[in-house]
């Protein structure tokens, strides 16, 4: 398997390819440190997996022309976040993201998957993106710093029982079971913080 790595940090990419070359699948693993490198390494050698930065989207990168440069390649987003909006993936037709805080194993397993063609995303990437009311909003960003139903209720001067049917509402929309999985989700759609 053939991969590129694209990082503006020379030391994230080469860690990236020392870790990536070791492994008994990859043929090779090339780096590069923007997108105009990438791209002529991507039309060169067409890479099966290009992890690439999500920062250099952020500052007005295009990461369609890394696609055009090589369209059978998977784009993985690499991010130091946890999480990663559905919508910011779906934007640059990305097949799924890694987190830099990922053990090293986890992204190798990933970058695998990736290249295999299978998905990297995560079931709250199907479908439409849940809408939220303000308040379930609001609600669930108070639940992701740990507050409790009486802590919010307080905070908003709400009933706890009205907090509760709020909080019940989002789970339903977000087809989450409990606090921490409706919180993921919402994070992972950007809908929270």
């Amino acid at each position: 398997m053939r991969l590129l790595a694209v990082d503006p940090h020379e030391l994230i990419t080469w860690g990236l390819r020392t870790v990536l070359s070791q492994q008994p699948w990859v043929e090779r693993c090339l780096q590069a440190n923007d997108l105009p490198q990438a791209n002529a390494l991507a039309a060169r050698y067409s890479p099966h997996v290009i992890l690439v930065d999500g920062s250099l989207a952020a500052d007005g990168g295009n990461f369609g022309e890394l696609q055009h440069a090589s369209p059978a390649s998977r784009l993985v987003v690499m991010t130091e976040r946890q999480s990663v909006p559905a919508r910011l993936l779906q934007t640059v037709r990305a097949s799924g993201f890694v987190s830099k805080a990922w053990g090293i194993e986890d992204i190798v397993a990933a970058v695998r998957l990736a290249g295999l063609g299978l998905g990297l995303a995560p079931p709250e990437l199907s479908g439409d993106v849940p809408r939220l009311t303000p308040r379930e909003e609001q609600v669930l960003n108070m639940i992701a710093r740990g507050e409790t139903n009486d802590q919010i209720a307080l905070d908003l001067k709400l009933s706890p029982n009205t907090v509760k049917q709020h909080a019940s509402s989002a789970y339903r929309k977000l087809d989450a079971h409990n606090r921490t999985e409706a919180v993921r989700r919402a994070q992972f759609h950007g809908l929270i913080t």
